[in-house]
């Protein structure tokens, strides 16, 4: 135990994070929080067209990821670690991910192309798949797998000599993409410039983070003698420089597709919510009137959508606690409680289900929660899963 708890206070040594990494952090913390809720907004819409269906699928791949860096990120509010540990041979990796995410998201389902182009793309893309997912069981000597693959690919390829855009390609590319080993029809570089990247950047990025996948020597050279704090999960200069610039592209990576899946699914209506028995029109702050002959302890049911359910116990003559569900969970989501003399108050809010702003920004959890109860104004609105929060000079009530 005496050598743990050295090694525990070894890796608390070294100064603060930098103003610089804290900022990153806090940017990538407020995306990922934000295109949780895009998400779950646009949640329960049919998808119109293929694009559609896989941005909405490449979308929670990328936030996926994200989530996974931000809890991995030092000094992060989205985990409770013994220590610190810096690693950002580890954020590289993901971050990596996340960059050919968003080139996969761009490629498919945001660059122009006619439909006879997005087809010829789209089964280039499970030819790829279906050439990979066949090497698998190869490996693992599943003959039965390795045939259906296989007849599989051959379908694939089919589709593919039947397609217009396909016969107008050369011979050689032909080929090439028959051969199964390609996903892309353009370079990386292409697509990520097209996609916002500028060409040299991500040249320089692909390299740095790519180089940590693989246990090759540019990604275990520098531990050594001469950086005895690199590599060992401790603060240091190197760590938390490339830790930062892991997060902020991250962050902008995620952003920049955040903003894509909105201009994507705006004016495609959503699936209507359902009706409660206390009719569309919700109004928490006129429960107390509503709820006067209601039973101590016993809950009612107020509203009922598609994804949430709000009920409402009375706890005593005077507080009652509202319940947001999310109903293919059951968990709570929101609780609030409503007093004619206290007023209103929020509790449990569950920052990957809402959209909170505090006066029209975005902000991290820790802010909220430093908020002191009465001395601020709040809306909840269900159908956008967002929350408003007002500083209390700013409103008269809530």
């Amino acid at each position: 135990m005496a050598d743990f708890e050295r090694i525990l206070d070894d890796a608390h040594v070294g100064p603060e994070p930098t103003e610089s990494y804290k900022s990153s952090l806090a940017m990538l913390d407020n995306v990922v929080r934000d295109s949780m809720n895009v998400s779950c907004g646009f949640g329960g819409i049919p998808s119109p067209t293929a694009k559609h269906y896989y941005a909405s699928v490449l979308f929670t791949a990328l936030i996926a990821r994200a989530v996974t860096l931000v809890n991995l990120a030092p000094h992060s509010e989205w985990s409770s670690k013994i220590i610190e540990h810096w690693d950002y041979a580890s954020a590289a990796v993901v971050t990596r991910t996340m960059l050919e995410i968003r080139l996969a998201f761009y490629y498919l389902c945001i660059d122009r192309c006619d439909d006879v182009q997005w087809n010829c793309r789209w089964n280039i893309f499970n030819l790829h798949d279906c050439t990979s997912r066949r090497k698998l069981f190869e490996a693992m000597e599943d003959v039965r797998q390795v045939g259906s693959f296989d007849e599989q690919a051959e379908e694939l390829k089919s589709r593919l000599r039947s397609n217009s855009y396909f016969q107008q390609l050369s011979a050689s590319e032909q080929k090439k993409y028959l051969n199964g080993q390609q996903a892309y029809m353009e370079p990386l570089e292409v697509i990520a410039e097209k996609a916002g990247l500028e060409r040299k950047f991500f040249r320089m990025q692909y390299v740095l983070l790519s180089s940590h996948v693989h246990g090759l020597p540019m990604s275990f050279y520098r531990i050594a003698p001469g950086n005895p704090d690199r590599g060992r999960g401790l603060p240091s200069t190197v760590e938390e420089d490339y830790t930062a610039m892991c997060l902020s592209l991250a962050a902008t990576l995620l952003a920049a597709t955040r903003d894509e899946v909105r201009d994507l699914f705006s004016g495609i209506e959503p699936k209507t919510f359902g009706q409660s028995h206390s009719g569309a029109s919700f109004d928490p702050a006129s429960v107390v009137e509503q709820t006067s002959v209601m039973a101590v302890g016993e809950p009612v049911k107020m509203m009922e959508t598609d994804l949430l359910s709000v009920e409402v116990v009375k706890k005593n003559e005077d507080l009652f606690e509202i319940v947001y569900r999310y109903k293919p969970t059951g968990a709570a989501v929101l609780i609030r409680h409503e007093s004619s003399a206290e007023g209103a108050e929020l509790h449990d809010i569950d920052p990957m289900f809402w959209t909170v702003r505090l006066n029209g920004k975005p902000v991290p959890e820790a802010v909220l929660l430093a908020l002191t109860p009465g001395n601020y104004a709040f809306k909840v609105d269900h159908k956008s899963f967002s929350i408003d929060f007002k500083v209390a000079e700013d409103v008269n009530e809530h």
